[in-house]
């Protein structure tokens, strides 16, 4: 009886239900895109996060030195970064060593770096580091230099925009570095300070200034989260469960930590500048998102008030006599409520699936690649589109069972 009594009101005024179901998809259509982007922005945006490690490290003009008698990091050691608590969360990390070349007149500051290089973790599982892996958004005009041709005849460049400039050099003209004559693979075009350096592989610099297996300082590009108030307070001061929670999540600041903890002869320091901005623009994107998403299952729910307003006041006949033959109030609200959320599930399906395809043209224009959305967040948001329009309709019911049967009985005749 309950079934059939759903299925018969559904059938009723169908362009009523149209209009609730298309409510609702377009509320959810809007809510699924903004949540699949807000869930995969923070991930993209924090890759571009950027953690400096060195000996010394120079953050904003200021020098930090480490209390260390040995003024370098070991090569072979650079590795043990990726056996920090946080492995997985550290996307890449490029080792440089730094030395100053006359060029034209000037000092030019050249970087020794690996380029793209796969390495073996502790576990045995693939991993790639290097320049590439951690600024792989520059744009190059020529190539980048490939680590795997580790041919020591061959000599490679990659110079930065404006060195290029004041040189006046294109990938394929060469250039006199250390008394060695390198070939120009590629120009570098980042907009900031790289744009002052020359790029060659590590092992070259290294034999050129004699200093084998030696670094000056790793970058490591990593997904945190960003720094709040609790994240800024001095660990030493801290309890020892305030202590465990800093440690176990992914501050800049703690992974900066852990991997002091695995190169002791290193001082790990953030680069705040970056860490700050690009923490407080993902925040502010955060909720924005939220807050669109929030209005439009509140404007769904608003319709669903308005048609659910209306097919009451249409139908307060029918469920006078329904209360008058014996049907308690809970009964009747769970058939209306029923047929409101069938109708909020249609919608939330339909939404839901326009709206993961509008989170991935949104991933493909913006971020040239598939948002990654998480498999659980359909159903949510059909979930969520249930509760919106059973929200929306428990108003307008509420006002109905409130009416005395005999009342609403004459007031239909």
């Amino acid at each position: 009886m309950f079934l059939r009594f759903v299925s018969q009101s559904i059938r009723r005024s169908p362009r009523r239900k149209a209009m609730t179901v298309a409510a609702v998809a377009m509320g959810t259509a809007v809510a699924t895109a903004m949540l699949g982007v807000m869930l995969d922005i923070g991930d993209r945006v924090n890759r571009e996060m950027r953690k400096a490690q060195s000996l010394p490290v120079e953050i904003g003009g200021i020098s930090y030195r480490p209390v260390s008698s040995q003024d370098y990091i070991p090569e072979d050691q650079v590795q043990k970064i990726k056996s920090t608590f946080w492995q997985l969360n550290i996307t890449g990390f490029e080792p440089v060593l730094k030395a100053v070349a006359s060029l034209s007149g000037r000092n030019v500051p050249v970087e020794g770096v690996w380029f793209r290089r796969g390495l073996r973790g502790a576990d045995g599982s693939a991993l790639e580091a290097g320049l590439r892996t951690v600024n792989g958004k520059w744009k190059v005009d020529g190539y980048w230099i490939d680590d795997r041709d580790r041919n020591d005849d061959k000599l490679d460049a990659m110079v930065g925009g404006a060195v290029a400039r004041r040189l006046g050099v294109k990938p394929g003209d060469t250039l006199q570095l250390f008394g060695q004559q390198f070939t120009v693979s590629g120009v570098i075009s980042t907009g900031g300070e790289e744009e002052d350096r020359i790029f060659i592989r590590l092992e070259v610099l290294q034999r050129l200034v004699n200093r084998r297996n030696q670094v000056d300082a790793v970058q490591v590009g990593a997904l945190t989260k960003p720094e709040d108030d609790f994240a800024r307070k001095d660990p030493a001061k801290m309890t020892p469960k305030e202590y465990d929670r800093w440690y176990c999540t992914p501050y800049i600041s703690s992974i900066a930590h852990q991997i002091e903890e695995v190169l002791p002869m290193a001082a790990a320091r953030p680069i705040w500048r970056v860490a700050d901005n690009e923490g407080k623009v993902l925040d502010k994107i955060r909720g924005l998102m939220m807050l669109i998403t929030l209005a439009a299952l509140a404007s769904a729910g608003l319709t669903v008030w308005s048609v659910m307003a209306t097919t009451v006041l249409e139908r307060r006949g029918e469920i006078a006599i329904m209360q008058a033959t014996g049907a308690g109030n809970g009964l009747v609200a769970a058939l209306f409520s029923t047929e409101v959320a069938l109708e909020g599930a249609i919608g939330g399906l339909i939404g839901s699936w326009v709206g993961l395809l509008l989170a991935a043209w949104v991933g493909r224009a913006v971020f040239q690649t598939a948002l990654e959305t998480p498999a659980m967040l359909g159903p949510v948001v059909v979930g969520a589109a249930v509760l919106a329009a059973v929200a929306g309709a428990a108003q307008p019911l509420r006002r109905a069972l409130l009416l005395e049967p005999a009342v609403a009985l004459r007031g239909g005749e």
